[in-house]
């Protein structure tokens, strides 16, 4: 079987799937808008880059695809509807738009009666002003949509809770999110291919840096079982609910052994890199297969792993050399904060897995 693949997004996202499928025979274009980086898909596929094309000039452009995938979240819903109509579209537009956009995610969680943590919406000042006084602080605001990693959010306390009130412009779309005092951070990753099968990799414990994920062990240490059962109930519900096809990331705050889900990411993801060398089938590989009908891969963990991103920083292969350790670099320019490249490592025991990360995240942070 051979198939055309377009992928919406020109990123390391994008890069690795196709890195992955093409080994498989399929052939891959990109879809980039006009101010995205390139860099990373050169060499793997045609780049279309997106003007005043109709969708039916795009398809064609695109090399007809047989199925057209997307590497984030932020896409044009009414663009890739139309494209639905010309081929296959996975995940679905339906589970596209419920995520693209946290008040829809936090409302579609809250009716699968999925476990989630208070929050308001802010469209103006007075309901800033009151989700400042019914909230717990720190809150966490968020424009609705393209904020992540630390980007078009705020974190209002006791001390400056005045300031951002007449900071924040109106009109806007916003999420004022309750702080939580998690103890630790997971994610839970799951494929579903077009026949409905689904399987999950390990439960991953993650660390963040101003917002952005840093490092992560795989499987989370000493979860509980029923910690886990749970996770892979809630997010199988979530696949099953909108027929979704492909990778999903399910990040997840842990209290006292109480799950609160953080937000839903409809695409392969960054605690999920350390699949690329801990399982057998990657979530890169496993999403390809999803979406193109085949078999979904073995994703079962022998030995404890670990990843370190690499933010703004860059190592040389000699500076991180191990025999269980594997540098990936994207290819990209060094800019402060960029994803430039992860670390993965494997070894005998999660305490091991911790200190090398320790000790890589010195090498590469260090200089710095």
């Amino acid at each position: 079987m051979s198939l055309h693949i377009a992928i919406v997004g020109s990123g390391q996202l994008a890069q690795m799937m196709a890195q992955s499928g093409r080994p498989m025979g399929f052939t891959f274009s990109f879809l980039a808008e006009q101010t995205d980086d390139i860099t990373c898909v050169k060499g793997l596929g045609d780049t279309i880059i997106r003007t005043d094309q109709t969708p039916h000039t795009l398809f064609s452009q695109l090399g007809e695809p047989d199925v057209i995938t997307v590497e984030k979240e932020h896409v044009d819903i009414e663009l890739l509807t139309a494209l639905s109509k010309l081929t296959n579209v996975a995940p679905n537009t339906r589970a596209l738009e419920a995520f693209k956009n946290r008040h829809s995610e936090k409302a579609f969680l809250q009716k699968q009666q999925i476990p989630i943590a208070d929050y308001a919406v802010v469209t103006d000042k007075a309901s800033l002003e009151h989700a400042i006084s019914t909230l717990q602080k720190p809150i966490f605001l968020k424009t609705q949509e393209e904020g992540y990693d630390g980007y078009n959010q705020f974190k209002i306390t006791e001390d400056n809770q005045h300031t951002i009130t007449q900071e924040i412009t109106f009109p806007g779309a916003w999420v004022a999110e309750s702080f939580v005092a998690f103890d630790r951070e997971i994610s839970f990753l799951a494929a579903r291919n077009t026949k409905g099968d689904i399987t999950f990799y390990p439960c991953v414990e993650n660390e963040h840096h101003n917002g952005t994920l840093i490092k992560s062990i795989a499987p989370a240490p000493n979860l509980p079982d029923a910690i886990n059962k749970e996770g892979q109930t809630y997010l199988k519900r979530v696949c099953e609910t909108l027929d979704y096809v492909g990778l999903v990331c399910m990040e997840c705050f842990l209290i006292d052994d109480k799950l609160i889900i953080n937000e839903i990411a409809p695409r392969v993801h960054n605690s999920g890199h350390w699949t690329s060398k801990g399982v057998p089938t990657s979530q890169f590989e496993n999403h390809i297969r999803a979406i193109s009908g085949l078999t979904l891969g073995n994703t079962e963990q022998t030995l404890p792993c670990g990843m370190l991103n690499l933010l703004g920083v860059t190592v040389t292969a000699r500076q991180v050399e191990g025999a269980n350790n594997f540098l990936t670099l994207y290819g990209k320019a060094t800019k402060p904060k960029r994803k430039l490249g992860h670390i993965t490592v494997m070894t005998h025991s999660q305490a091991e897995t911790k200190t090398e990360l320790a000790r890589l995240h010195t090498i590469a942070y260090s200089p710095y």
